[in-house]
């Protein structure tokens, strides 16, 4: 399949210690990187009134993690600052050690929190592409999630703690809903998934010194990279937004993954199957166009769902 010449054998080594590292270190599909949450939440507080900014920084302020949050915080503006430190909570979790995976012993319970496991199915749902008949139901709970999430904080009578602990999750998952990866996992005719790209090998278009990434990290990656912050991160926000003015609103978030499936369907994995290839320039320029516009939407879509799920009075 990779040939037998001396850059395959190389590639396929590659590819074969960037799939253990893979599965050592990330037992679950990630989502946009922290840059692709942050710019998706930036343009969201960007759109939202003063009076669901405030409801919003109340209820941010009431979480067990505000402290870590705000101390994170550079610039006069600490509530936008404390909202985009929230949009990445559900991914920092995954490598903090006060909260445990399924698997695993369960650590202490802390006072604010509902329980503390990562919920790392809560990221994804891997409906099926290629050979729907040799799998059974999907895995990962994005769907659901949303549903619930939406619906705890919308609902005043929930409670104030319920509504505190979804709120970073909810701003997180409407991103991660956005990314066309979450949502599906290519199957081949024995009925072997591929976890959303994770398990298939690319080389990045333009030169330079990464290794063989997951298809599925590619796309994290391509809103902006991950250490983006700052006055750098605003521009970068200002020119997607720019780029893709706010559409009509769409539909319900079952709408959204839907979009999400349709775009992996048609454009999110190369027309090569081979397993470990180098994308080519033209699908990259496709691929970066898309992840910025599904960044944008994701942005303008949350700050339309946070609008309408607070604005009945809390008083």
């Amino acid at each position: 399949m990779f040939g037998d010449g001396p850059v395959a054998r190389q590639l396929r080594r590659r590819c074969a210690a960037a799939g253990l590292a893979l599965a050592i270190f990330s037992p679950t599909a990630t989502a946009w990187n922290a840059a692709g949450h942050r710019i998706s939440a930036l343009i969201a507080w960007q759109q939202l009134d003063p009076g669901t900014r405030q409801k919003i920084s109340r209820l941010l302020a009431q979480h067990p993690d505000y402290e870590l949050w705000n101390g994170r915080v550079a610039g006069s503006d600490r509530e936008a600052g404390v909202f985009l430190e929230a949009s990445t909570w559900p991914d920092d979790i995954k490598n903090d050690r006060r909260f445990h995976d399924a698997e695993e012993e369960p650590t202490a319970l802390l006072p604010g929190f509902p329980d503390m496991r990562r919920h790392r199915d809560w990221h994804y749902i891997n409906r099926p592409l290629g050979h729907p008949a040799t799998i059974a139901m999907p895995f990962g709970q994005l769907d659901k999630r949303l549903d619930l999430l939406t619906k705890q904080i919308g609902d005043p009578r929930t409670g104030v703690r319920p509504r505190v602990y979804a709120l970073p999750w909810l701003i997180h998952l409407v991103a991660d809903a956005h990314q066309p990866l979450h949502v599906v996992s290519r199957y081949d005719n024995t009925g072997q998934g591929d976890g959303g790209g994770n398990r298939f090998f690319v080389e990045h278009p333009v030169p330079t010194h990464k290794q063989p990434t997951s298809l599925h990290a590619y796309w994290d990656d391509l809103p902006g990279p991950p250490w983006l912050r700052g006055e750098r991160l605003e521009r970068s926000a200002t020119a997607i937004a720019a780029a893709h003015p706010q559409p009509p609103p769409a539909g319900t978030t079952r709408h959204w993954l839907q979009e999400s499936w349709s775009i992996a369907k048609d454009s999110a994995y190369p027309t090569d199957d081979s397993p470990a290839q180098t994308l080519t320039a033209e699908f990259h320029m496709r691929a970066t166009a898309l992840a910025r516009q599904r960044v944008a939407e994701a942005g303008y879509r949350l700050a339309d769902l946070l609008k309408r799920l607070l604005a009945p009075s809390e008083d």
